[in-house]
């Protein structure tokens, strides 16, 4: 007996990441999801085998441009595919790079014609194929085997260890014993469509439009369903976990059911799907659930902590306020107050409660704020405040739109008001035995938009943030009913800036998020300063929000990010969330560890933060492409390590590329297969011979570097998540070749030419020394001429001083000798004068006067003149002065006469005959005479030659 079974949707729906046929740029249909050992996914796509890394897709057409229809992955990385009369199977080549290796050309050549390959098995070392018509078996020896279908075969797919396939006229077969054998008609009624385990050898059947079964001993029962899913067909299932199933429709997208059958979620287009009709699915090693669709693909975080609330379906709407009261879950957003009700307790992760939204009546506007009330749910609306009660909004006080509410200390006369935040100031509500009544505005409140409020109960002080004006340090009253005064504080007081201040209440103190981080007030100098605490936390980080959760958490908003403040001191943040916060509106409701709910642009977040601190995702980094730059670019490294026709997890170091040296850029990406925190991934990377450190974590995912030098390189990149796991390290190694003229060959020519060169220099040094020296030589003999001419010259001017010195001792001599030949020459005429006067008185006077004396007188005075004493004293003299001119004249010319001599003498000195003739005593023709004589005697051979020059000139 079969019945239907109907439930409502979870209210939390998981994020759901479309991409579009344009996005991954190939066909829109994607018939077959699967996913290799390093995390990178393969989808069977209309134009080829479309791969996805987290960062790049990429395309790999079929050898005839043919659709694949089927895909799987053996143990050694080989990937199977199916196409229109087409398969075999991708290998990455030496470089990385995918390549397709037909096996058509294992089949006869009758069978290399057929259709569609719609399944693709591995069982154990046996590949089988399933066309419409045959299924083809390309065992481990390479050889092919075709079992012809008896009608047409509609189904095939591995479960456990067995191969079930499926005849449309003949039923259901195992293979056993290398053939398929019958196992139940039953189904040959209904078109099978997936085949998973269940447990206890049973199998989970579904079929195109009768629903599921169970298949156990051979035998089928019917599992009882939602009606509406065998009405949407199913098209494909999947096993989630032991207790889950996904069944994919071509009508009504995904929905998950337990294994009694009942309904756990549905997803569709009203769940942000791309369309509904669901052609494969696939669950990834991150637990993400992938779908490929009649067009595109859609990435479902199933399994994620963090979920959607969307209270308007399939309509985007901002969340500004969330709150739990009477069993209900009321969210505030733009268009009113929206309501479900909760069918699972508080201290369970609330986003699986099953509800259907509806908006609270007469809510409609914009919301802002919920508080619990003893009578009911106090709504902060744009129109002022209602009482929320029994599903519909009443309004209250409609003078003014109302941001939010805070309960006041009690007093002596009230057991704690209400304070409400309001467009125009401060607003009070009273309880009246359990009924809020409104009392109208704070007496002394200022006219500005209070949004954000915390009370100081102690010292009776309301303070307010004005995002544009700075905090308001409100004074109230002993009772709470009116203001005794009102401060502003700006920059002037402490504080960072007067713009985008907020206040809250943190493990019971007052603190001031700024843009500079966390400050507090000081009461002893009534000014502000950074909390001591807190700044060494968060430092001068920016801070909108804090919030405290009941585990002394700290949960805090910074610019467009979501965090946590954890009890022990670390920080984690929440990329799912990043972005979608309201600016200026944040909200977060932290209910419990399970339930934390916080707002956003398109609906209400929820976190399961104590499941989300459980998760400890391993992280798969990797190396996507290595491409090396020239005027022609080298694709070194294309996704793969490979050696030995065996795909490996790092590079073996015996497939270290060696490039030429023009090869001197490179360009390196990288990737993560964390699918769903692709935007909060960061990378460091290094290249070992160029960078001293490793970089500085950057979103980045490709790093160029250029002009490398020749040498051996190693590029490293790790990869860390919002938790700082950090992945392991992949390297790439890789050597560039010097240049020829960087070769060790190269350099022995250098070296042998630079020994070459320097036998050269040193000859030609040795020549140049030799030059030098001999320049040097002849410098020195030059300067040794030139000191000798200087010497030369000092000893002739030397010579000439005494040459003159002798001239002039010479010329003196001769003129003492002139003064002697003159007092000769004056004595004898004197002398003669004496005697002739003497003679002419001797002759006047008589003889017998003349006396004997006078007669003795003229004979001694011609004795005198007959004395040659004088003479010989003059030569003496004459040769002293004339290098013994009259010795070597008579040495040379012995003839000569004492007169010749004197003549000689007397010429010498330049004296003319007449001087000559007187000092001779003789005429002046005598001198005439006697020169003749003297010219004969010298044997002078010319008249022309005068007698004075011979004498002056000849050298004896």
């Amino acid at each position: 007996m079969c019945f239907n079974i109907q439930a409502q949707n979870t209210i939390g729906l998981p994020n759901v990441t479309n991409f579009s046929n344009e996005q991954y740029n190939a066909g829109a249909q994607n018939w077959m999801i699967t996913q290799d050992k390093f995390g990178i996914l393969y989808f069977a796509n209309t134009e080829g085998l479309l791969t996805y890394n987290g960062d790049e897709w990429s395309l790999f057409p079929l050898p005839n441009k043919t659709l694949v229809r089927s895909l799987k992955i053996d143990k050694d990385g080989k990937i199977y595919a199916g196409g229109q009369d087409e398969f075999g199977y991708y290998f990455p080549s030496k470089n990385g790079t995918l390549q397709y290796h037909s096996l058509k050309g294992l089949l006869p050549v009758t069978e290399r014609s057929f259709a569609d390959v719609w399944n693709t098995v591995i069982l154990g070392k046996d590949i089988f194929f399933r066309c419409s018509d045959r299924i083809f078996r390309i065992d481990s020896n390479k050889k092919a085997q075709v079992f012809k279908a008896a009608g047409e075969w509609t189904y095939m797919a591995q479960v456990g260890d067995r191969l079930f396939a499926q005849d449309k006229d003949s039923g259901l077969f195992i293979f056993k014993h290398n053939e398929l054998q019958l196992i139940s008609r039953a189904t040959n009624k209904e078109i099978i469509t997936s085949m998973l385990t269940y447990g206890n050898d049973a199998v989970l059947i579904t079929t195109l439009k009768e629903g599921v079964f169970i298949l156990k001993n051979y035998q089928l029962t019917k599992l009882l369903i939602d009606k509406n899913i065998a009405a949407a067909h199913i098209y494909t299932s999947l096993k989630i976990n032991d207790n889950s199933f996904a069944l994919g429709t071509t009508s009504d997208g995904v929905y998950f059911i337990d294994k009694m059958g009942n309904t756990i979620r549905h997803l569709s287009r009203d769940s942000r799907l791309q369309n509904n009709n669901v052609l494969s699915m696939f669950v990834d090693n991150q637990s993400n659930l992938w779908l490929g669709l009649d067009k595109g693909i859609d990435l479902v975080n199933n399994n994620s902590s963090v979920q959607k609330i969307s209270p308007v379906l399939n309509t985007p709407a901002a969340c500004y306020t969330a709150q739990i009261y009477d069993h209900r879950l009321y969210i505030g957003t733009s268009d009113g107050l929206y309501s479900t009700p909760l069918n699972l307790p508080s201290n369970e992760d609330l986003s699986y409660s099953k509800g259907i939204f509806t908006r609270v009546a007469n809510s409609g506007g914009q919301v802002w704020g919920l508080y619990p009330a003893p009578d009911g749910l106090l709504m902060g609306h744009n129109e002022g405040t209602y009482l929320v009660k029994k599903g519909r909004a009443n309004p209250i006080s409609k003078f003014e739109g109302t941001w939010l509410y805070q309960k006041l200390p009690k007093t002596a006369s009230s057991d704690g008001n209400i304070i409400a935040g309001t467009y125009t100031g401060l607003r009070l509500f009273e309880d009246h035995n359990g009924t809020i009544v409104d009392s109208g505005r704070v007496k002394n409140t200022i006219y500005e938009s209070l949004r954000f409020l915390a009370i100081d109960s102690i010292n009776n002080i309301v303070w307010s943030a004005h995002p544009y004006r700075g905090v308001y340090k409100m004074t109230f009253n002993k009772e709470m009913r009116q203001i005794v005064n009102t401060k502003l504080y700006t920059d002037k007081d402490g504080l960072p800036s007067s713009l985008n201040n907020y206040v809250y209440t943190i493990r019971n103190q007052i603190v001031f998020c700024t843009e500079s981080g966390i400050y507090i007030y000081n009461a002893l100098t009534d000014r502000f300063e950074p909390s001591k605490i807190y700044q060494k936390i968060f430092g001068k980080m920016p801070i909108r929000m804090v919030v405290e959760d009941k585990q002394n958490d700290i949960w805090f908003v910074t610019g467009k990010k979501l965090g946590v403040l954890m009890a022990n001191g670390s920080i984690k943040y929440f990329p799912e969330v990043t972005g979608k916060l309201i600016s200026g509106f944040e909200f977060i409701y932290p209910l419990n560890e399970q339930n934390i709910f916080v707002g956003s642009s398109d609906g209400l977040i929820h976190i399961n933060f104590l499941d989300y601190k459980q998760r400890k995702a391993s992280m798969q980094l990797l190396l996507s492409k290595v491409i090396a730059l020239s005027k022609k670019d080298s694709v070194l490294y294309n996704g793969y390590f490979t050696y030995n026709n065996q795909i490996l997890s790092e590079q073996s170091q015996r497939n270290i590329d060696e490039l030429p040296a023009h090869f001197n850029s490179f360009h390196f990406e990288f990737a993560t297969t964390m699918y769903k925190e692709q935007n909060d991934i960061q990378y460091s990377f290094q290249l070992e011979g160029f960078d001293k450190e490793w970089s500085k974590w950057s979103p980045k995912n490709e790093k160029d570097y250029t002009n490398l030098s020749y040498g051996k390189y190693t590029f490293r990149v790790k990869a860390r998540d919002n938790f700082n796991h950090e992945s392991k390290v992949v390297e790439f190694t890789f050597i560039i070749e010097p240049h020829w003229y960087q070769t060790n060959l190269a350099y022995l020519f250098y070296a042998i030419g630079i020994f070459v060169l320097l036998a050269f220099i040193r000859q030609k040094q040795a020549e140049k020394f030799e030059k030098q020296k001999l320049k040097y030589e002849k410098e020195q003999e030059q300067l040794r001429y030139l000191h000798q001419l200087e010497i030369e010259h000092n000893e002739r001017e030397i010579i000439q001083l005494q040459k003159e010195k002798l001239e002039n001792d010479i010329a003196y001599k001769n003129k003492e000798l002139a003064t002697t030949t003159m007092h000769l020459y004056k004595r004898g005429r004197l002398l003669s004068k004496i005697k002739e006067d003497l003679l002419d008185g001797i002759k006047k006077m008589p003889s017998k006067e003349i006396s004997s004396d006078f007669t003795k007188l003229v004979k001694m005075l011609n004795e005198e003149e007959k004395q040659d004493h004088d003479w010989d004293q003059f030569a003496i003299h004459f040769d002293d002065v004339h290098n013994n001119f009259l010795k070597d004249l008579k040495a040379s010319y012995p003839g000569l006469t004492q007169s010749d001599l004197k003549i000689c003498a007397y010429l010498k000195m330049n004296l003319s005959s007449k001087e000559i003739a007187q000092l001779l005593n003789i005429s002046l023709k005598g001198v005439e005479v006697a020169r003749y004589r003297l010219r004969k005697k010298l044997q002078i051979p010319s008249s022309d030659i005068n007698l004075y020059d011979f004498l002056v000139n000849s050298r004896f």
